[in-house]
């Protein structure tokens, strides 16, 4: 292995006019903190030196965009406890599930039964239909939430306002359906 490197703007293992020798050992360290997040820059004289990322005000809105539809996702929103267990179902299973169910209700049937996670819930059809309302309704509250979390971030044009920005805040309270 070579005993040497060179840096100007980047790294070479030939000398490079302008450039600044460093040993191996220098190299190898600036690429081990580049790869967990830091910046390789140059010193007045030319060296490199390794300094923390500095996000642009784009940057930081983005990743709080990403923390809010990550929270969005999360069990802390995208849950309701039926007859005591934590469940989520996605809009296509509601939606289907309101067909289904009406299409049982139009049939007579007043029971209908609904599985989830190996677990069996027979419900009155009527109540079982109540309960999916008020959950496409919940996630629509909780949807209009997220969005205006969104909407403010984007609005926002200070960096600690971005840092500091609470976005688990506004959302309904989780539904909680007693069997």
């Amino acid at each position: 292995m070579k005993e040497k490197m060179y840096w100007k703007s980047g790294f070479y293992d030939t000398p490079i006019e302008g450039g600044v020798e460093i040993s191996t050992e220098y190299w190898q360290e600036l690429l081990e903190e580049q790869s967990s997040g830091k910046e390789i820059k140059e010193n007045a004289d030319g060296y490199p030196v390794l300094v923390e990322h500095e996000y642009t005000i784009d940057e930081q809105k983005e990743m709080k965009i990403a923390e809010i539809n990550a929270y969005d996702k999360s069990d802390a929103v995208n849950s309701f406890t039926l007859a005591g267990k934590q469940i989520w179902l996605d809009k296509d299973t509601r939606v289907g599930l309101v067909n289904s169910i009406g299409v049982e209700k139009e049939a007579g049937r007043t029971l209908t039964t609904l599985w989830y996670d190996a677990e069996k819930y027979t419900i009155p059809v009527d109540t079982a239909l109540q309960m999916l309302n008020r959950l496409e309704l919940y996630a629509l509250d909780c949807y209009n939430v997220t969005q205006s979390h969104i909407a403010a971030v984007r609005s926002l044009s200070d960096a600690g306002q971005v840092e500091a920005y609470s976005y688990k805040t506004g959302y309904p309270e989780q539904l909680n359906f007693v069997l």
